[in-house]
């Protein structure tokens, strides 16, 4: 039996892919969605332009590049001479200069710091730096702290010469003392001594070394 031949029905609509998806182009825009795309996407449009226009504001504003100020004086070639109450001198100092603080701190470059603590020695201190840290109602030093290459050079009346190297030291001139927990290297005309923390009174004319003190005798001998 030979197969009848289909017949086509050329009314009945093609059959949809089995995949995919058929949009209406006319009734996408003319149905609701299409209106509510638009509103949401002319929101947006605004938005954004608004947002442009206030960050091109911003931008040309000026921008707020003022330093909050933290001294209130500043000076060359300091000098300063502190007396006692009978007139006595009980210290100098020299510096190349200064910055003064509102926290009542002084910054000095290069001090030099000369003691005369009544004992009939001289003491003579310089450093790189230094920072004075003032009594609150007055402007006596309270402590004074050396820093960087600090030496210390003591005169007495017979002539002999010592000398003091470290890299910091806190001076107290109320109490005639200074202190530090660096390393210290003493020299005299005999001796040559280091060690490891040092507190000097200076009233007693006395120094005490703290830890791992080591020295040597050296006899400068008189013959050539």
């Amino acid at each position: 039996m030979t197969p009848s031949r289909p017949t086509s029905n050329t009314d009945a609509p093609a059959p949809a892919p089995s995949s995919g998806r058929i949009i209406n182009l006319r009734g996408l825009l003319s149905g609701p969605r299409f209106w509510i795309g638009s509103l949401a996407l002319l929101v947006a449009l605004y938005a954004g332009r608004g947002l442009l226009q206030e960050r091109r504001s911003q931008g040309q504003q000026p921008q707020d590049t003022s330093v909050a100020i933290t001294y209130d004086a500043y000076s060359n070639g300091v000098t300063t001479t502190l007396y006692d109450i009978d007139g006595n001198i009980e210290y100098t100092l020299v510096a190349e200069e200064q910055i003064h603080y509102l926290d009542n701190t002084t910054l000095l470059t290069n001090p030099n710091v000369r003691l005369y603590p009544g004992t009939g020695s001289q003491w003579n201190i310089v450093a790189r730096s230094g920072r004075i840290l003032a009594a609150e109602q007055s402007d006596r030093i309270v402590q004074l702290d050396l820093s960087d290459e600090v030496e210390l050079f003591q005169n007495d009346d017979t002539g002999n010469v010592m000398t003091l190297a470290t890299s910091f030291l806190s001076l107290f001139p109320n109490t005639e003392t200074m202190q530090t927990n660096r390393e210290v290297l003493m020299t005299t005309n005999t001796l040559r001594q280091t060690a490891i923390g040092m507190h000097a009174d200076l009233q007693q004319d006395t120094l005490t070394f703290f830890t791992q003190v080591k020295g040597r005798y050296e006899v400068h001998s008189s013959q050539p």
